[in-house]
């Protein structure tokens, strides 16, 4: 059955309805048992941020259900302990603060550069973990998170140069203004250049910018521009407005195509197939992904979610970050049984140089930055709403933290800690 906008946003926004209702393993408790392990789920079920944070929650859920059902890890029972910070940034300190405080020192929590940003140095003070699955800006090194998505050169290395052998060489750049997007449109620029490009045009918006009335002028300037192409890092439900307002002016995939980094399955959902359909993203998972592993992955997460429909009430798709965000539990769970213990730096010396079988494929924690190794991939959108995948990475490529065009000479050895116990230091 084909899934429709309007479908969509009604089940995720009765998914937000269900989630912010009381869910039995979700909450804190003032007097853990000897017996469990508990972690933090800090993502956002309402607000702009509810149209992909919703599953986050549900592959952890359902990855926390998997070692449960095989007795736990290490003689214990995980309990998530979940908080809805309603895509407010201060929202995601203050929980998280809360949980620390009842005892909590794992997190695999985040989606936006922003909320991460909020959130990290509380785990810092505290000597926590953080488990963040987002592809983001990069220029961040602490012992204290393992990064399991995207650094920019695992997005932008790719496709930049595929994409102006492609579609041409004059591109305009747009995206949300906060860290990430200005960041990852700064490394696009090199690489823009670097492949003989140029930048005719360059704007962001605010998040909260959720209507298509706020896109009106950017689109006719695009239009006014002629680039050949557009690379968008417009983030969350203000990226539908986007998109919808570029289709309702006549541009589309054909006479103007996109590419958009933060694009993935339910994006494509939330803001229209038929607005979507044809433009590009890069990514290192689609649900398209043909493997064994994927395939058993996708059927997992559809059952899952056909058994707690009342609480996820959500499309059946799969995505880049949530698979990202199960990986990283993988990574928690394998860590935590090769050094039996749940202590953040002993997870972190188990974490350096792991190598697990994702449903992306096989990916490995970098020893040096505790970033991962990745298969970056190109994706088309189809008319299902899924990814064609165009190009793919014959290797995987290795995390590059630190753009040397941006950070000359800084790397996560030499002077790149960008947080040192939560307070933030020059890079």
């Amino acid at each position: 059955m084909s899934i429709t906008r309007r479908r969509f946003v009604r089940n995720c926004s009765a998914a937000a309805l269900a989630l912010a209702l009381p869910y039995p393993v979700c909450f804190a408790r003032p007097a853990p048992s000897s017996d469990e392990i508990r972690i933090g789920l800090v993502l956002s079920s309402t607000g702009f941020m509810g149209i992909v944070e919703p599953y986050q929650i549900a592959v952890l859920l359902m990855a926390i259900e998997e070692v449960n059902s095989k007795g736990g890890i290490n003689g214990k029972k995980v309990v998530p302990v979940m908080r809805d910070p309603a895509s407010n940034w201060g929202n995601y300190a203050k929980q998280a603060k809360e949980l620390v405080e009842s005892g909590v020192s794992i997190f695999h929590s985040c989606y936006t550069s922003a909320s991460r940003e909020a959130l990290l140095p509380i785990i810092q003070k505290a000597n926590g973990l953080l488990f963040y699955p987002t592809y983001y800006e990069g220029r961040e090194c602490t012992d204290n998170m393992i990064m399991t998505g995207s650094c920019p050169n695992q997005q932008v290395d790719n496709s930049v140069p595929w994409m102006i052998k492609r579609s041409g060489k004059n591109i305009y750049l747009i995206g949300s203004n906060y860290i990430y997007p200005r960041t990852m449109n700064k490394a696009a620029k090199y690489a823009i250049s670097a492949n003989g490009g140029k930048v005719v045009g360059e704007k962001y918006v605010d998040l909260n910018v959720t209507t298509t009335a706020g896109y009106t002028d950017i689109v006719k300037d695009i239009k006014a521009k002629k680039p050949d192409w557009v690379l968008s890092n417009v983030v969350g439900a203000s990226g539908d407005a986007f998109m919808q307002e570029y289709t309702k002016q006549g541009l589309n995939s054909t006479n103007m195509p996109i590419l958009s980094y933060p694009m993935t399955e339910p994006e494509v959902l939330s803001a229209g197939i038929k607005n979507c359909v044809g433009h590009y993203t890069s990514f290192t998972y689609f649900q398209t992904v043909d493997s064994v592993e994927n395939k058993a992955f996708v059927s997992k997460f559809k059952s899952f979610l056909e058994a707690n429909k009342k609480q996820f009430p959500l499309p059946a798709v799969t995505s880049g970050v949530m698979q990202a965000a199960y990986s990283g539990f993988l990574m928690f769970a394998k860590a935590a049984q090769m050094s039996k213990s749940f202590d953040p730096a002993a997870l972190v010396n188990a974490c350096k140089g792991m190598e697990i079988n994702a449903p992306e494929g096989k990916v490995r924690v970098n020893s040096n930055n505790l970033h991962t190794a990745l298969r970056p991939r190109i994706g088309r959108v189809n008319d299902a709403g899924l990814f064609d995948i165009l190009d793919e990475s014959a290797n995987l490529v290795e995390p590059m933290v630190f753009n040397p065009k941006i950070d000359p000479g800084k790397t996560c050895e030499n002077g790149g800690e960008y947080y040192i116990k939560g307070r933030r230091v020059p890079t």
